[in-house]
């Protein structure tokens, strides 16, 4: 019996495959130094200690700042969302903060629970019906209460690309901090944030990164500051009880996932040798040739913007009668493909796209996927939507 080949479109989930030189540099990690960094004088503690110092360095140049000791090493996304979440309004009585509707569940659960639990409104902007956010609809909600903006990137659903710059150079000049989900884009679509001083990353390691899970983390621009989420053992200034003030040791209590970081670093330098331009290229090449032909099909409804410059490889689709549960169940059995259905943990963005509460298949495509793949992908659309 033959083997049916496996077509990973999940790629929004977590990228797969990995370059090798992810796994050889784990291995490495885990078999040659395998130390904790800045918790001893030896020589694999040093080394450990350089694996995660490089890691910052290649992170800080993705989106072009200086100084790497701002960029606040998490396990993923998500922590560090919630570190920032809870720095910024902890302790905010009061006011107002500004998002979208096609936030993560990342950013709505922790946000829903501080500003419920603090007294703080929260606003959130609508998109339209391609999924776009239009910078104005953000800046219409801001006003001299707001304490902060909650944007992402890209849509994880949709792939549709915000406009962030707009909305960070507009908050810059009435001191709000902009804090960017950029989870679905590093990586994958350049950008910088160097000339933006109120704009807070939140980045994952292990989807455009091409990194190991378990990665992610922040970047705390000069001049923003808040306290801690977690407090312990940092290495530094051990003699005292009182957490360091510094970065990124401040936000960086216990043991650093430093295999994790070995891994990550190389998967960035892959990613950065073959180029973030032309992995966009390749990836829009993809998705664009996967709408414009899937649009054909009788009974398939496909979302997002048709503005191309405003998308990454992702693609959330529908096929009439028939649910996304089923049709993904499809996909894998019959013809190998590996899909996500359902509301990907973003409801918001799926009631303001009138898809819940069943959601959607999506497709992501990563810098591995083939034209082929798209070709495969189209026919077995067809096929399920015939049938």
């Amino acid at each position: 019996m033959a083997i049916m080949k496996v077509i990973y479109l999940d790629n929004a989930a977590t990228s797969f495959p990995k370059p090798d030189v992810v796994w050889e540099a784990l291995l490495h990690y885990g078999k040659e130094i395998g130390a904790n960094p800045g918790r001893s004088g030896h020589r694999l503690a040093f080394e450990a200690s350089r694996i995660v110092y490089r890691c910052r360095k290649l992170v800080a140049s993705l989106f072009q700042v200086s100084n790497s000791e701002r960029v606040v090493f998490t396990k993923n996304a998500t922590e560090a969302l919630n570190v920032v979440i809870h720095g910024l309004l902890a302790k905010a009585k009061g006011g107002n903060v500004v998002t979208t509707s096609l936030e993560h569940n990342a950013v709505a659960r922790p946000l829903r629970y501080i500003c419920e639990t603090n007294g703080i409104e929260l606003r959130i902007a609508a998109c339209d019906n391609e999924a776009l956010i239009e910078p104005l609809k953000v800046q219409e909600l801001v006003d001299e209460e707001t304490r902060a903006i909650f944007v992402n990137h890209a849509s994880n659903v949709f792939g549709t690309v915000t406009l962030f710059e707009e909305i960070a150079e507009s908050a810059k000049q009435k001191g709000i901090p902009v804090v960017l989900d950029a989870t679905q884009t590093l990586g994958i679509l350049p950008f910088s944030v160097k000339d933006l001083e109120n704009v807070i990353l939140v980045f994952t390691g292990h989807k455009g990164l091409l990194g190991p899970q378990g990665t992610g983390g922040f970047y705390l621009p000069e001049g923003v500051d808040f306290d801690p989420l977690l407090r312990g053992g940092t290495g530094s200034n051990s003699e005292k009880d009182e957490q360091p003030t510094f970065l990124p040791d401040k936000f960086e209590s216990g043991t650093l996932n430093v295999h994790g970081l070995a891994g990550l670093s190389a998967g960035i330098q892959w990613v950065l040798e073959k180029q973030i331009e032309n992995i966009r290229k390749h990836e829009l090449t993809l998705v664009r040739g996967f709408c414009e032909t899937v649009r054909e099909i009788r009974g398939v409804r496909v979302y997002g913007s048709s503005k191309w410059e405003r998308r990454i490889g992702v693609v959330s689709f529908n096929i009439e009668n028939k649910d996304p549960a089923e049709v993904a169940f499809l996909l894998d059995r019959k013809f190998g493909i590996m899909c996500r259905p359902g509301l990907h943990c973003a409801p918001w963005a799926h009631r303001a796209m009138d898809t819940y509460p069943m959601g959607t298949v999506r497709f992501s495509f990563g810098v591995f996927n083939t034209e082929s793949d798209v070709e495969v992908a189209v026919e077995a659309v067809k096929k399920i939507a015939e049938g």
